[in-house]
This record gives structure tokens, sequence and C-alpha cells, in this order.
């Protein structure tokens, strides 16, 4: 293990994220706001640490190890000190509640403890969407893309980006984190000039654009996109949820004018496609007969809440959670499947998904006919025995997370669906669940406890997990 080498990397990623932090210091000087101090010291402190870490003389070359400690380390570090501004601005009371808005923010799951967000200065709304943003394609990735420093950034790269295996799309790893960096802003600004066109001023503008693409969820109002009462905000947002669900390569693929026959990213978009319009049409059905709502309303509430889960975004069009049962069902299944594998989404990807009722569907079949031989397929793509076997081990290990989350959230005191909900929303970076912490409601009444088990959970679902629990397997530290 090269620790010179990982701490003078670490430094890198620091320095970064103090530079981000400068561009809400703008929104509080034009705000004249008190906040402009808690930014300076932030980002002096943030700053500070980058440098010394920087000083440190790098020594050897790093290899797959090491890169997992980068990943793992960084984002902590990342979200540590990104909590920062909330907690000396005075805007939660603890530094649990600013770092679990934190690891919220940058994990893009979208829970928070915050209420009255109508009367929270513009400088830290800004801020928390800005990590939603940063977080979502990831400011280690956006490391790679502008500094080079990492020779064997390719760990980095699969250990942040999403999915079953990450592509790269470009021969050099730069290239392709560039041009993942690009797609995501193009498509954050063809966002934001859809909303300003739709009447949201400027800034709501962004912040919705920054909690959309990101899949993560954070908005300026407490009610979330039900307090613009707007069809045309809600069609473009449905838009663009959609969008950023789906894998980057396609865009990379449709742009160069690359064939998409026999891809797999291809498969995986009609199957993703598939799930929410059938969701939807579930949704809908279950608010004509059970609510009154006219067919057309039903299915646009339908639509907007199954991509907005699916997609682990977490708008909130209405409260779901006094939606009929059947509604409720197909919301809550939904926060177990999330988007496509390489997009910005959340929890265990629609490929992963599919890929378990095909292997299920498989050992139904082989019992009856323990001889018949059946090639692993997903749609014209062959898919390995090794992948099945992660796709298991992930699924396993992401239920014993999610499963192990109840149990404690349950022992501080919660009742169970609000801890079943709440498992289940920071494990799958979903935002809002049920009960307690439904769309009317937050996550700042739960024990310090909890928060600091789902800041755990929402860390580990968005690395994929596997990145977070090799840490504490003894053997990875030993020489």
């Amino acid at each position: 293990m090269h620790f010179r080498l990982i701490i003078h990397s670490l430094g890198t990623i620091v320095l970064l994220l103090a530079l981000t932090m400068i561009l809400p210091l703008f929104w509080a000087i034009k705000d004249q706001s008190p906040g402009v101090m808690a930014f300076v010291f932030s980002i002096l402190v943030t700053a500070g640490v980058g440098l010394l870490m920087k000083m440190v003389r790098p020594v050897g070359d790093l290899n797959r190890r090491d890169g997992f400690v980068i990943v793992g380390f960084g984002w902590l570090l990342i979200v540590s000190l990104g909590a920062l501004p909330l907690y000396l601005s005075g805007t939660t009371l603890s530094y649990t509640d600013a770092f679990f808005e934190s690891m919220s923010g940058f994990t893009t799951t979208g829970a928070t403890v915050l209420t009255d967000l109508e009367a929270v200065s513009r400088e830290v709304l800004f801020w928390r969407s800005l990590s939603h943003w940063l977080g979502g394609m990831g400011i280690i990735l956006l490391s790679l893309a502008i500094f080079p420093f990492l020779p064997t950034g390719i760990t980095l790269f699969q250990a942040e980006v999403p999915g079953l295996a990450p592509e790269r799309f470009l021969p050099r790893l730069k290239q392709t984190a560039v041009a993942m960096w690009l797609i995501y802003a193009a498509l954050s600004l063809l966002q934001m000039v859809a909303l300003c066109l739709a009447g949201l001023s400027f800034f709501e503008s962004i912040i919705h654009t920054f909690g959309t693409v990101s899949t993560g969820g954070f908005s300026s109002r407490d009610l979330s996109m039900q307090a613009f009462a707007d069809a045309t905000v809600e069609w473009v947002v449905i838009i663009f949820m959609f969008l950023s669900g789906v894998n980057f390569t396609l865009y990379y693929r449709l742009l160069r004018r690359k064939s998409l026959q026999r891809s797999f990213a291809a498969t995986e978009f009609k199957w993703y496609g598939t799930i929410i319009l059938f969701a939807a049409a579930l949704i809908a059905y279950s608010l004509v007969t059970g609510v009154g709502f006219s067919p057309a309303v039903a299915f646009r509430y339908g639509l907007f809440q199954a991509v907005s889960v699916c997609t682990t975004t977490g708008f909130a069009v209405a409260n779901f959670a006094t939606w009929p049962s059947l509604a409720k069902g197909v919301l809550f299944l939904l926060m177990f499947v999330g988007g496509c594998t390489g997009s910005t989404a959340g929890s265990l990807k629609v490929a992963r998904v599919v890929l378990l009722f095909k292997y299920a569907l498989r050992r139904i079949r082989q019992t009856a006919r323990p001889r018949l031989v059946i090639q692993n397929k997903f749609g014209d793509t062959a898919v390995s025995d090794r992948i099945l076997h992660e796709t298991l081990s992930f699924f396993f290990l992401y239920i014993a997370l999610f499963l192990g989350g109840v149990l404690i959230v349950m022992g501080t005191g919660e009742e169970m669906l609000t801890s079943i909900s709440a498992a289940a929303a920071a494990v799958g970076n979903a935002g809002p669940g049920f009960a307690g912490v439904g769309p009317a409601g937050n996550y700042a009444h739960l024990h310090p406890v909890a928060k600091w088990v789902l800041s755990f959970l929402m860390l580990a679902g968005r690395l994929e997990i596997l990145t977070v629990l090799v840490l504490f397997t003894p053997g990875f530290w030993r020489r």
C-alpha cells in the first residue's frame, strides 16, 4: 500500500472540492448573506487540508488496492468537508445533520433533514444542489477529467461509475471521463433552458436541473415539484429524469452515429422504458379507480412518480404516501430497480434485475430438465457466468445491507414502515420513502445513530457496495 501516494492523490481531490465551494460563495456575496463567512472559512479549511496532503511527497506507483482506498476515503473526505458550510452557517443544528445532508447530496440520495426550505439562504440551497450535480457523475471522475494524475485511474473509474462493467468508450481514460462530463453538462444546460422557458426563475431552474440530471432530487421547495403545480414544468422534469437514467454510452454512440444493434445498453434501455411505462399504467389505474383522478392527470402523476422513483431522483408531484396501496406498492418495488447501468441513477440497476429474473427462470427450466444447456444472454449479448455470479453476490449484499439498516433504525425506536422505507431509500439512493420519511416528512426526527447508519448505506449504495465493504476486510490491508 502506497500511503504517501494515496495522501498526495487525495489532496488533489480535496483541492478541487475547495474550488467548487467558490460558486455558492458568489450567491452569498450577491445576496449579502450572513453565510459569507461560513463559506469563506469552509473554503480555507478545505484548501488547507488539500494543500497539506499535496505536500506529502508521492513515492511508488498506484495499484488496484490503492485505488479502492482513494475512492473510499476520498468520498468520506468530500462529504465531511462538504458538510462544513451547512454546519457553520447554522442551517443544521448539529454536525451529524450536516454530515447526513452532505452525504445525501453527494450520493444523490435526496433525503433531507431540513425543514422550511423556502427560508434557507440561496447559497446553502445552491451548495446542496451543486453537491448533487458533482456527485451524480462523480467528483473523482471529474478529477480524472481535469487532472490526469493517476497512472491506474481505471480502478477509480470502475469503483465510482455505477454498473455491471463500466465501459470506456474512448481509448484513453481521461478522454472517456471528459466525454461523460460533457454529455452530462449538455443535458444540464438543455434542461436549465427548458425550465426557464417553462416559467421558472433562473435560480430555481439551476436547483431543479442539478436535482434532475444527477437523479438526486433536492428542491428549493418543501413541497418539491408539487409547489409549482405546472404541467409544463412537470413534463420537462419527466423527460430529463428519464434521460438521466439512461446509460451514457448510448448517448456517445448516438453522437458518433455508431450502431446500437446488439448493444447491451440498447437492450437494457428497452427494459428500462418497458418497466417505467408498465409501472406508470398501474399507478394511473390505481389513481383513477381509488382516488377518482381523470385519466390524463392520473397518467401524468403516475408517469412522473414512476420515473422519479425508478431513476432514484426522488422528486414528488404529490404526497404519494396517501395514494392507494397498489400505487404505493408499485413505487416501493421501483425503489429496488433503479435506472440503467452507466447512468447517474442508483439502486440495483435494470440490467441486474433482468439478469436475476432470467437466471431464476433458467434454474426453473433446468429443474425439470437437468441436462438442458441454456446460454446466458441479455438481448443478443452473451453473459458470462462470472457476471451472473457477481450479480447474485451484489444482490445478496444489497439485501443484507438493507435488512441490517432496517433492524438498526427500528432499534432506535422508529416504527416498521418508516424504518423499511428509510433503509430502502438510503441504500438505493432514492430519497423520500413512506410514513415518517415520506414526501410530507423528512429525516430530521430520526435518532443520530439512525442518521449515521443511513449515511453509511447511502455511501455503500453510491459506490456499488463492494468498493466500500472491501475496506472492512482484514486481508485487504495485509501486505
